[in-house]
């Protein structure tokens, strides 16, 4: 008879001994809440959720699969190339690099240069390049390419983040400011494009966003994470008409400095973790404790 009732005891109280006890005494704080501080827990309850559902929407954007193939670049399948410049020698290397590749206005429709405030070195060196691939590319291929293709390309200036022995005070705001003109830039609807070119609409989301360390590059990646995250982008899955699928996408190549031999760069510390490619021309970049994470070692890109 004493067995009897201790198993129907341990049934009423459970598989857990003191379960009930346990949880009643972690609820009965939630339950006991004043009247005025239960909409302080609900609020903190949505927030948690908010956070949470942010942190895996920002995961998903940071983790994308990789792009499939697409169909060859025309017309009716654009493909836009930015080009974050930089003062002095982040211009002159990036664009050197970019010489190499002798169907850059071939394979890319459209591209766009971004230029900070007050660097007109850079933006008259963009234009200078633009003309020159055009020039080599009509001798090499003078009936593969026509010239109102090859020359459809912008140079944008956007406000500079941060100037040199700016107070660090201020340095926010300007920073903000560099950022409203680089998601106009993105979107395409930045007051720079409609002087350089007769289009009617304004041109795509980039396909891919190329910058080798200067600080406005690492607001123009900023931009594009922040597109991504509220679905801002080109069409990621195919669609009717002229939509194909995952064009203006936004991913992002970033190219260590040469001259960056022993250690990563501020923006190449601060990009490495998140872009899709990160290149560096040293092997010492590419491994060892502290060095890049996700480096790849590609050897000299400047000639």
């Amino acid at each position: 008879m004493n067995t009897h009732q201790a198993q129907q005891r341990q049934h009423q109280r459970g598989p857990f001994p003191g379960g009930a006890t346990i949880w009643m005494t972690m609820l009965t704080p939630l339950i006991t809440l004043s009247p005025t501080r239960q909409p302080l827990l609900f609020i903190l309850a949505v927030a948690l959720i908010l956070l949470s559902l942010s942190l895996f929407r920002l995961v998903r954007v940071l983790r994308r699969e990789p792009i499939s193939c697409r169909p060859p670049p025309s017309p009716k399948n654009p493909t836009h190339l930015l080009v974050v410049l930089g003062s002095g020698g982040h211009t002159a290397e990036i664009l050197n690099i970019l010489s190499q590749y002798h169907r850059l206005q071939h394979d890319f429709t459209t591209r766009t240069y971004v230029v900070s405030s007050g660097d007109d070195f850079s933006a008259f060196k963009a234009k200078e390049f633009e003309a020159e691939m055009l020039s080599n590319l009509k001798k090499s291929s003078p009936s593969s390419i026509l010239e109102d293709a090859a020359s459809k390309y912008s140079v944008v200036t956007v406000r500079r983040a941060r100037r040199v022995h700016q107070s660090l005070l201020t340095a926010p705001i300007t920073s903000l400011q560099c950022l409203w003109d680089c998601l106009a830039v993105l979107r395409g609807t930045h007051r720079d494009f409609q002087p350089q070119s007769d289009r009617k609409t304004p041109p795509p989301y980039p396909d891919l966003i190329v910058t080798n360390g200067p600080g406005t590059g690492v607001i123009v990646f900023l931009a594009s994470i922040i597109l991504l995250f509220f679905g801002f982008s080109g069409p990621s899955a195919a669609g009717s008409g002229e939509k194909f699928a995952q064009s203006g996408q936004m991913r992002t190549i970033f190219i260590e400095s040469w001259a960056r031999v022993r250690t990563l760069s501020l923006s190449g510390r601060l990009l490495n973790p998140f872009v899709d490619r990160f290149l560096v021309q040293w092997p010492q970049l590419s491994v060892g404790e502290g060095k890049g994470r996700g480096a790849e070692f590609v050897g000299s890109l400047v000639t």
